[in-house]
């Protein structure tokens, strides 16, 4: 991990946003709204945004793994770690998850264990990003069009119940909440933009916004025509979340390139740059809350509007103290303690291999 002065603002404001996110969303998935038949233009913006959160994380992954050049060593203290913070969200959560429920920090793990095979046709240039990133969604969409059950159950106990190894590995490849499939799309996608030379991705980029909004537009109209529900986190619509479809995959990709480039050349926010610089420490802590407080809208019968308002001052408030912690203690957090472990586990090794050689 770079240090301050070598940072990208504008990467670190992205992980600022993705992370707030992810915190928006499990907010809605906590206070949901005592009479569910409601509407708002505050649920359609928390219910939006929120579908882009693991997209946009994943797509940063990606994108800081090209870059970087980490290790064996440093791939498994990393991979490591994260599968700790994954097991600890789990434990604090067992409202949403099981202990040992994979989700995205065991995504993100994954991903880290298996980079030198997914970005060896960048690194060693066997194809052009373009061709790579192309075959890769080719191949993921047609998984998700063609064999839908592949990715098994809409159900959420379904796909967080981890009673054997044998689902666990399922669950992490192809079956749960966040499965290797289909979600490597956005982690190539993410290295694609690293490989790409600056400015080159642009226009393919403007392309494939143009193309993935009328797609998405047109099965709104559709959904809209014919009393059909657009998009749910599950079931029965046309965009899903859990499993993650194609229409769902191809709306949210356009949704992260437009991120992208809004916040990459229009925003700049320090405090959301700040919150950024420790997005995982964020993602971990924001769960603790829920562990105490996630019947408040069964309790007092919250409409959607209080809960909607609810879970974005709840955003807000995560996003302006992380970004406080971080200014006044930069070295306390997550980040910090992953980046110790592995220069104290690297100093032990050194000093095996010298007694060694002794």
């Amino acid at each position: 991990m770079p240090n301050d002065k070598e940072r990208i603002v504008h990467i670190d404001s992205l992980r600022g946003l993705a992370v707030l996110l992810m915190v928006m969303v499990h907010a809605a998935a906590t206070w949901n709204p005592y009479s569910s038949t409601q509407t708002s233009p505050l649920a359609y913006l928390v219910s939006g945004l929120g579908g882009l959160a693991a997209p946009l994380f994943i797509t940063l992954l990606g994108w800081g793994l090209l870059r970087s050049k980490l290790t064996r060593r440093q791939r498994l203290i990393r991979a490591g770690f994260l599968l700790a913070c994954q097991f600890l969200v789990n434990v604090v959560s067992p409202h949403l998850f099981e202990p040992f429920t994979p989700g995205v920090l065991s995504l993100m793990a994954l991903l880290i264990l298996t980079e030198p095979v997914w970005t060896y046709p960048l690194r060693h240039e066997r194809l052009s990003p373009q061709t790579y990133v192309l075959s890769i969604f080719a191949a993921v969409l047609t998984l998700t069009f063609l064999v839908p059950e592949l990715q098994g159950s809409s159900t959420w106990k379904d796909r967080i119940t981890t009673n054997s190894m044998a689902v666990f590995t399922g669950h992490l490849v192809v079956t749960g909440t966040y499965p290797l499939h289909p979600w490597i799309l956005f982690a190539v996608f993410g290295a694609t933009i690293a490989a790409l030379p600056q400015g080159e991705h642009r226009r393919p980029a403007i392309a494939f916004v143009a193309l993935g909004l009328t797609y998405s537009g047109l099965l709104l109209m559709h959904a809209w025509q014919n009393e059909l529900a657009w998009a749910l986190p599950s079931g029965q619509a046309l965009l899903t979340f859990f499993p993650a479809n194609g229409p769902f995959m191809i709306a949210s990709l356009t949704g992260v390139i437009l991120l992208w480039g809004i916040v990459s050349t229009r925003l700049e926010v320090e405090w959301l740059a700040l919150t950024g610089r420790c997005s995982l420490t964020v993602y971990v802590l924001h769960f603790l809350p829920f562990a105490f407080l996630h019947e408040l809208d069964e309790r007092y019968a919250w409409s959607l509007t209080a809960s909607m308002l609810v879970t974005l001052s709840y955003t807000l408030l995560w996003g302006l103290v992380a970004a406080q912690w971080y200014k006044r203690h930069p070295s306390k957090n997550l980040e910090s303690l992953m980046r110790s472990i592995e220069l104290e586990l690297k100093k032990r090794h050194q000093s095996y291999e010298e007694l060694v050689e002794e």
